[in-house]
């Protein structure tokens, strides 16, 4: 005889949810924000959510339409979020009240807004178009209030400004220090009022010169891969693409890198070696905590600048590594923070560490995002935005 209990502990497990869909598209928007469009499986997202990977196909043909859905779905949360700010007569309110919303939500999709940050090239078609238009949504609505309570400001200026602001809020994502919602708010919106009022240096001419070509072969290959795995992805590019971009057979690349994901771990390693080595050449150059401040932003924004690339590729394929290497470079880059964190509480010490290390993370994000997005900007205009999020005139220590 069957018992009662099991009978209804399993019709309990086997009734449908009625948002059985959303419950999948939340799943997967934190599997592929964790792992990445190639290491997620649809069966890891049909086990994390509780279903079968049948009655995942009811919802879903597929890996692609199912990621294309959960990114588009986070999009249309952000639109619709900074849609929902009212207009007022001031345009400088309205502006910090379209971010203010806009990092609320980004503090509520800590987990899953990875997703919208990384992953957005492997959209195809007519979902890539749509996140475009999304996007520009509250990008373009933020150029033009900002434009209108600053009137003198180029065009180029406000959208490397509104890169920044974006940037700085959507930074929580990035990392996982804790600090209670309504501190993570203020500090954040602090510094997009720091860079909304930041007047930028005037640009400099580009160098004409991309330099010297390395002559060794490993040096060639690194480079190259670091080229085309920023242009295309990592797992879009080929051996025979990297050989031929240094006129050598696949066979010959192996005598120097033992897989495509060596080379990979050499890149990802070797920007975060420089970034480390910015640091010691920041401060050599530094006699106060505020001009340690000063020069780390320097610094880090010449390098992100000089190699826009290696910084493309940290932000995008470090989820092709494994967990060992990732775990690896994660530490490496936590001591770096905690370096700028430390020199910024000197700076500034009305900052708590956990607010330090926020500013910190939303620093570094930015110079990221505006050298990335922003291809002709140059460094000292990306230094000047990486130090107006760290610090201002009025809470900077000058001793």
């Amino acid at each position: 005889m069957t018992s009662p209990i099991r009978d209804s502990a399993t019709m309990r497990a086997r009734k449908r949810p009625a948002d059985r869909r959303d419950v999948i598209l939340a799943t997967a928007a934190r599997s592929f924000a964790r792992d990445g469009f190639h290491a997620t499986h649809l069966s890891q997202i049909a086990d994390e959510a509780g279903i079968s990977a049948p009655a995942l196909y009811r919802h879903f043909a597929g890996k692609y339409e199912l990621f294309a859905a959960a990114l588009l779905r986070q999009a249309q949360e952000l639109a619709d979020t900074i849609a929902a700010v009212p207009p007022g007569d001031d345009p400088r309110t309205e502006a910090r009240a379209i971010l203010h919303a806009a990092a609320a939500g980004a503090l509520d999709r800590r987990d899953t807004g990875n997703i919208y940050r990384r992953e957005p090239r492997m959209l195809q078609g007519d979902d890539l178009r749509h996140l475009a238009e999304l996007s520009s949504r509250g990008r373009t609505r933020l150029v033009d209030l900002l434009r209108r309570f600053r009137p003198t400001l180029s065009e180029r200026s406000a959208q490397i400004l509104v890169t920044a602001t974006l940037s700085i809020i959507a930074s929580p994502v990035t990392h996982r220090v804790t600090l209670a919602r309504k501190s993570v708010l203020a500090v954040l919106l602090d510094a997009c009022d720091a860079v909304l009022d930041l007047e930028l240096p005037s640009a400099t001419e580009p160098s004409e010169s991309s330099g010297l070509t390395p002559l060794g072969k490993r040096e060639a290959v690194l480079t190259e891969s670091i080229r085309l795995f920023a242009r295309h992805g990592f797992h879009e590019v080929t051996m025979e693409q990297i050989g031929a971009a240094v006129d050598l057979p696949p066979s010959g690349v192996y005598r120097h890198f033992a897989s495509k994901t060596a080379i990979l771990v050499a890149a990802l390693w070797r920007g975060s070696e420089r970034t480390t080595a910015a640091i010691t050449d920041g401060l050599s150059r530094a006699t106060s905590p505020a001009e340690a401040i000063d020069a780390l932003a320097q610094q880090y924004a010449g390098l992100c600048v000089s190699d826009p690339d290696i910084m493309t590729v940290y932000l995008r394929d470090m989820g092709a590594l494994d967990a060992t290497e990732r775990r690896a470079l994660r530490r490496q880059q936590r001591v770096n923070v905690d370096e700028w964190a430390t020199w910024l509480r000197r700076a500034r010490p009305d900052l708590t560490a956990a607010e330090a290390r926020f500013l910190v993370h939303a620093a570094l994000n930015t110079a990221t995002d505006v050298t990335v997005a922003h291809r002709d900007v140059d460094a000292p205009t990306v230094g000047a935005v990486v130090t107006a999020v760290l610090r201002s005139e009025d809470g900077v220590v000058q001793q």
